[in-house]
């Protein structure tokens, strides 16, 4: 069975936008011959553990980026399963983006952008581009919030045995995959440079990008407090219950002596004969238990 290929072009009298999904070798051969592009980087670009950078090359600047994946695993446990990779290549004609699967993104500037007008130079795409990728993570970093929230009430509120460790694992993880993805693309687009034209939609693009970078450092940093203080939790309930049972036992530590003593099958015990003895043992015991109260209460440990 044939594999389809999906590759549209968009060109005016000032610029062309070829967009390309899941392509074969034979087509990459067909681009770099027509761009003047390596073949093996455009081959490379397509591998799926590639994180976000940019690079000068002769006649194109090559960016890659990456894009939340709406149909990611609920836990990933790698920026590869949380997104998929966008590369770009751009000069001031053309621009090339090559993906493996079906990007919305890039439908939606087209008909929001190029069929308007609005925009005229590959930058001013690539910008968009950006826009488009790091707004994807903004729906992320407000769910991360709120389960933080959520389980922040359930820790304090002391029904903290409701949350497990897995779960607060899995919150910290991809706190941590979100914060890496948007930290390798903020030196990305700090290094992008567009038209006069273009520049305040960069510079919103740079303030979301900040937003959601100081977001997920939040969400990151409460993760990972919120894992230490419900380990401190856990730790003093369990020293609180070797407490109870240490207390416990320094009650009956003597009244077990003192019974097990009595419990001897000795012969000769001068006690055993005694007619007030059972009474009086328990006069003892009784009184070996008030003074053990009397002092756990004057070291404010009852």
């Amino acid at each position: 069975m044939n594999k389809t290929v999906n590759i549209t072009t968009w060109s005016n009298d000032h610029i062309s936008w070829t967009d390309i999904t899941d392509p074969t070798h034979a087509e990459l051969k067909e681009f770099s011959k027509k761009y003047h592009l390596d073949y093996y980087t455009l081959a490379d670009c397509l591998e799926p553990a590639h994180l976000p950078k940019k690079e000068s090359l002769q006649d194109f600047t090559f960016i890659i980026l990456r894009v939340y994946d709406e149909k990611a695993v609920e836990h990933p446990s790698s920026i590869q399963g949380m997104s998929r990779k966008i590369a770009i290549f751009y000069n001031d004609k053309v621009i090339l983006t090559i993906h493996r699967v079906h990007a919305a993104i890039v439908g939606e500037i087209r008909s929001k952008y190029l069929d308007t007008g609005i925009i005229g130079e590959p930058s001013e795409i690539v910008t968009k581009i950006m826009y488009y990728t790091v707004k994807s993570y903004e729906p992320n970093s407000v769910r991360l919030s709120e389960e933080i929230d959520k389980m922040e009430k359930l820790v304090f509120m002391n029904r903290q045995t409701r949350i497990t460790l897995e779960e607060l694992y899995f919150l910290k993880n991809t706190c941590r995959l979100n914060r890496r993805i948007i930290s390798l693309s903020k030196e990305v687009i700090i290094q992008h440079t567009t038209t006069e034209k273009d520049a305040s939609a960069l510079q919103d693009v740079r303030d979301l990008l900040q937003k959601l970078s100081l977001s997920f450092d939040e969400t990151h940093d409460d993760s990972a407090n919120l894992s230490t203080i419900y380990l401190s939790i856990v730790s003093l309930k369990t020293n609180d219950v070797m407490k109870l049972l240490t207390i416990f036992s320094v009650f009956f530590m003597p009244l077990t002596f003192i019974a097990g003593i009595y419990g001897m099958n000795f012969e000769f015990m001068p006690e055993l004969r005694w007619q007030f003895g059972y009474p009086l043992i328990l006069l003892v015991m009784t009184l070996i238990s008030f003074v053990i109260f009397w002092w756990f209460k004057k070291r404010q440990i009852l």
